[in-house]
């Protein structure tokens, strides 16, 4: 049996650059948020975290629709080989999670999930990434697909829209001026329907980037200042199976690290809820 090989970056973050330009690619608050990430992958509708350890064992930590984790399950072994990867959610349309990943030559390839916890072999989707952090972007243009947001070395931050089985539009640019943030696509984190944009500064501060439902945001706002030092910052969608979009983060240097932010589906969140410990020799969480 092939080992699966892929590699990644810290919360979800993912380096593409692009050779000369642009990645070419291969042919209300008591409610539930309507646009959510769904990263499921063995199909009990729940969305699940992916994670990298530092000897480069993938691992899959299953949700269990209330916040907290099922059993915690190996994907496979030798993911060191893969300098980036994204876990969008569905990007095939078969209703599984899936996995995308860069490797050292620029090559982007998609590992489809196949429903049981494991992952289907891989085939390449691009070609010329070689510079841009990428991450999910839930569905960002309201086509019904889960997009991705690619930041390149100049700062602009461009969407990839999916279609069909992983098949890419046109590039659209988002805007200017993301060089220095952490950024993260949670679905819809405001209430009003469309999926936005979370991002960490560093004057440590978080802030919601709200979606227009055609690719583009409005000017951040700030959710919340004083924020402290975090390693890593995802966004798994309804995590908690209550009102709004959440977000998790890691925190270095304690134990516990691993906190849950709950949504309120109305641009807030609550207090941080303690998820995990030792999560620190984690190289990717997503």
């Amino acid at each position: 049996m092939k080992r699966l090989r892929t590699s990644l970056v810290f919360g979800a973050l993912i380096a593409l650059v692009v050779a000369g330009g642009q990645g070419q690619v291969a042919a209300a608050a008591t409610s539930a948020a309507p646009v959510t990430r769904l990263s499921d992958f063995n199909k009990d509708g729940f969305t699940d975290l992916i994670a990298r350890d530092a000897a480069g064992s993938l691992w899959l930590f299953p949700g269990n629709g209330s916040g907290g984790f099922k059993a915690n399950h190996k994907i496979g072994g030798g993911w060191n080989t893969y300098n980036a990867l994204v876990t969008p959610g569905d990007v095939t349309g078969d209703h599984n999670a899936d996995v995308i990943a860069r490797d050292a030559a620029g090559n982007l390839w998609l590992y489809p999930g196949n429903g049981v916890m494991g992952l289907s072999a891989r085939r390449q989707i691009g070609h010329g990434w070689s510079g841009y952090t990428i991450t999910n972007a839930a569905n960002m243009n309201s086509t019904g697909r889960p997009d991705l947001l690619a930041r390149d070395s100049a700062g602009s931050l461009w969407l990839y829209p999916l279609s069909g089985n992983a098949v890419f539009g046109a590039r659209t640019k988002v805007g200017s001026g993301w060089g220095s943030l952490v950024f993260q696509g949670p679905g819809d984190f405001s209430g009003d329907g469309r999926a936005d944009i979370l991002a960490h500064n560093s004057a440590r501060e978080l802030l919601v980037y709200r979606g227009n439902g055609a690719g583009r945001v409005a000017a951040g706002t700030v959710v919340r200042g004083g924020w402290g030092l975090i390693t890593a910052l995802v966004t798994p969608g309804n995590w908690d199976g209550k009102a709004g979009n959440d977000f998790i983060e890691r925190i270095p240097g304690v134990v516990p690290d691993l906190y849950l932010y709950p949504g309120n589906n109305a641009g807030g969140f609550g207090s941080g809820v303690i998820i995990g410990n030792r999560w620190r020799q984690m190289t990717y969480i997503g």
